[in-house]
C-alpha cells in the first residue's frame, strides 16, 4: 500500500520541482537566475546564452596598449557613479563580494569642436581646473545641468516630453542649442542630433542628471571590465539545480497548455525542453523573433516590434586625432559644419595609465574603415539599443499589461523593460522576475 502511495504522488513531487527557462545571459538574466535561486532552492533553472561566456552588452575584451601590455576594455556599458547605480553595486557585492568592487575613477571633462577647426566650441574644466574656456559658455552647460537636474526630479510631472520640446523650453540662444546641447544630449546616449530630438526628455537625462550639478562629477570604471563580473556572478552560483548553456541559441518558444517548449541550438544539434516558467531577459526585437513562430504570442510579438533600435558601431583604437590634444577631456564630440555628431570618443588613456593611448569611439563605417587601414584599430563591434521615443515608454506600458494578462508563468525583462537600459536597471528587472515568480508560486 505504501509502494503505491509513493508512486501516485511522484508526479506530484516532479511538479512541486519547477522548471524554469531563463533566455539570455547578461545582467538581467543572471540577476533573475540569482535571486530565483535564493528564492526557490529545489527549482530547476536553466539558463540560455547564445555567445560563448555571458555578459550580453556588456562584453569585455582585451588588447594591447601602447606599452604592449594585455588590459581589459568594455565595449559595451563602462561606467557607473554613485547614486544611481546602488542596486548595481549591491548585487555585486552579494553575489561575489565587496572586494571584487575594483574600480578606476575619471572626472567627466567634455570637448566640443567641429571637425575641421583646431579651436573647440566648449571645453569644460579638467580636473577643476579652468582652460581658458569662455565663462558664459561654462555658465550655460551648468545651467543646463541644473535644468536636467530639475526634470529628473520632476519626471512625472513631464511624461510624453520631447528632447526637441525640453530644449525649445530652455532660454539659451539658438546657437548654444544647436552647437553644444543637443551634440551632447546625442552623445550621452549614442544617437543622431536628428535623432535624440525624438527621444523621451526624462529618459534620457537619467543618464547624466542623477546627482546634483554640484556633487562630484566622478565617473567609475570597472578594472576587470563590466562583462568579467557578469562572468564571475554566473560562476558563483554554485546551486546543483542550475544549468547555463552558452553557445546556446534560443530560436523558439512555444506554449504548451501550461508549460512551454524551448528550442535551442547547441553543438550543432536542435534541442527542446519543456518548462514551467519562462523569463526572457533579451532585447524587444530579439524576444519579437523567437516568439514568432507560436500565434499564442501575436499581440506580444506585434507591440515587441513597435519597439524601435538604432545601430551603434563601437571602434576601440588608438587613433588620437578623435581627440583634442590642446584640451584634453574624458569625452571627445566632433561634430561637422551644420552640427550632427560625426564621432564621440571616450579618452580612456584619462582614466589609467594601463589605458594610455587607448580610445573607444562611436563613429560611422567610412572612419572605421580609416581607422582599419592605419593599423590602429584594435576592436570593433556594432551594438543595436532601443531609441527611448516618448511611444516607446507608452508601449512599454502596453507590453507590461498584455504579459501581465497572458499568463503568471511567463515575462520579459531587461534593462530596456524598465524604461532606459543600465547595468543598475538591469539589475532590478531581474528582482521583477522574481516578483512575479513568487506570484506565480503562491498561485500553484
Amino acid at each position: 500500500m505504501k509502494s503505491i502511495t509513493l508512486l501516485f504522488l511522484a508526479p506530484f513531487f516532479l511538479f512541486a520541482q519547477t522548471r524554469i527557462a531563463i533566455v539570455g545571459g547578461g545582467m538581467a538574466g543572471v540577476s533573475a537566475l540569482y535571486h530565483l535561486q535564493e528564492y526557490d532552492k529545489e527549482a530547476k533553472i536553466t539558463l540560455f546564452e547564445k555567445e560563448a561566456v555571458l555578459g550580453g552588452n556588456a562584453t569585455t575584451v582585451a588588447i594591447k596598449n601602447t606599452k604592449g601590455e594585455i588590459c581589459t576594455v568594455d565595449a559595451g556599458p563602462q561606467y557607473f557613479a554613485d547614486q544611481a547605480w546602488e542596486d548595481y553595486l549591491d548585487f555585486i557585492e552579494k553575489t561575489i563580494g565587496k572586494e571584487e568592487i575594483k574600480y578606476e575613477s575619471v572626472g567627466g571633462s567634455l570637448v566640443i569642436r567641429q571637425v575641421y577647426e583646431e579651436n573647440a566650441i566648449i571645453a569644460t574644466p579638467l580636473n577643476g581646473k579652468m582652460r581658458g574656456e569662455k565663462l558664459g559658455n561654462l555658465l550655460k552647460f551648468k545651467k543646463l545641468n541644473e535644468e536636467a537636474h530639475r526634470l529628473y526630479k520632476e519626471a512625472d510631472k513631464h511624461s510624453g516630453l520631447t528632447i526637441e520640446a525640453w530644449v525649445a523650453s530652455l532660454n539659451f540662444d539658438e546657437d548654444y542649442k544647436q552647437q553644444i546641447v543637443y551634440p551632447f544630449l546625442g552623445s550621452s546616449l549614442g544617437v543622431s542630433v536628428h535623432d535624440i530630438r525624438k527621444m523621451s526628455a526624462v529618459d534620457i537625462v537619467k543618464l547624466f542628471a542623477f546627482r546634483k550639478p554640484k556633487m562630484s562629477d566622478k565617473f567609475h570604471i570597472m578594472q576587470e571590465g563590466m562583462g568579467t563580473i557578469i562572468q564571475k556572478i554566473g560562476a558563483s552560483v554554485k546551486n546543483p539545480n542550475v544549468t547555463i548553456h552558452t553557445s546556446a541559441l534560443v530560436h523558439d518558444v512555444l506554449l504548451k497548455e501550461n508549460t512551454y517548449l524551448v528550442t535551442y541550438h547547441k553543438n550543432g544539434k536542435s534541442v527542446t525542453e519543456e518548462f514551467d516558467f519562462v523569463i526572457m531577459a533579451v532585447h524587444a526585437n530579439t524576444a519579437a523573433k523567437i516568439l514568432a513562430s507560436d500565434l499564442a504570442f501575436k499581440s506580444i510579438s506585434n507591440t515587441l516590434k513597435t519597439f524601435p533600435y538604432f545601430e551603434a558601431k563601437i571602434v576601440i583604437h588608438n587613433d588620437d586625432s578623435f581627440v583634442h590634444h590642446k584640451k584634453p577631456a574624458f569625452l571627445n564630440i566632433f561634430t561637422d559644419k551644420e552640427h550632427n555628431i560625426v564621432s564621440s570618443t571616450m579618452n580612456l588613456d584619462l582614466i589609467s595609465p594601463r589605458l594610455k593611448g587607448i580610445y573607444k569611439s562611436w563613429m560611422n563605417t567610412e572612419d572605421a574603415e580609416k581607422v582599419r587601414k592605419q593599423n590602429k584599430l584594435l576592436y570593433e563591434t556594432v551594438f543595436y539599443h532601443p531609441m527611448i521615443t516618448v511611444e516607446f515608454v507608452e508601449n512599454l506600458k502596453i507590453l507590461h499589461h498584455q504579459i501581465d494578462n497572458f499568463a503568471p508563468n511567463f515575462c520579459i525583462i531587461g534593462g530596456w523593460s524598465e524604461g532606459l537600459e543600465t547595468q543598475n536597471s538591469a539589475v532590478l528587472s531581474g528582482k521583477r522576475a522574481l516578483e512575479i515568480y513568487k506570484r506565480f508560486k503562491q498561485q500553484h
